[in-house]
């Protein structure tokens, strides 16, 4: 039975449901139906419960070490986006990820690499755009007269 994603405060409520089950003596597998897990996790859940009772059940929180990149440094980087690049001398008015990752580190003093760059840049709302490229010589009213006067006589030549 597979699972779809979900948070990580569902799954410890999913713990402790199974918490309250165990301490009513309600079978395991019956468990995993009504919850919608698969057994197995049901099992482990279970010896978990067995040497630590329900507190065993609990998250123990995010995996691994602390970001150095905080909120507060996170909305600093954000505000920096919004500045524009030329606003930290470059010459164009387009983010790069060098780019991106050059104001991150002077603005917050944290280093990443590109892709947790663009993964931090994505997690603040950001997309990828690719700006429109325009030749200067372009004349917006003579395509404009083209598109009015000469493409329908066009048209009607070929059909």
């Amino acid at each position: 039975m597979k699972q779809k994603h979900i948070s990580s405060s569902a799954r410890e409520k999913n713990r402790m449901k199974a918490g309250r089950l165990f301490k009513k003596g309600v079978m395991q597998a019956k468990i995993a139906r009504k919850i919608k897990v698969t057994p197995g996790a049901v099992c482990q859940w279970h010896k978990v419960w067995k040497k630590k009772g329900v507190k065993g059940l609990k998250s123990k929180g995010h995996p691994g070490f602390a970001s150095k990149l905080t909120e507060e440094k996170r909305q600093l980087f954000k505000k920096a986006i919004i500045k524009g690049p030329m606003a930290f001398g470059y010459e164009t008015d387009l983010w790069t990820l060098s780019r991106l990752a050059e104001v991150m580190l002077k603005e917050t003093k944290v280093k990443f690499a590109h892709n947790r760059t663009w993964q931090i840049v994505r997690s603040l709302g950001f997309t990828c755009q690719k700006p429109q490229v325009l030749a200067k010589e372009r004349d917006q009213q003579a395509i404009k007269n083209w598109k009015e006067k000469k493409l329908p006589a066009l048209k009607k030549m070929g059909g």
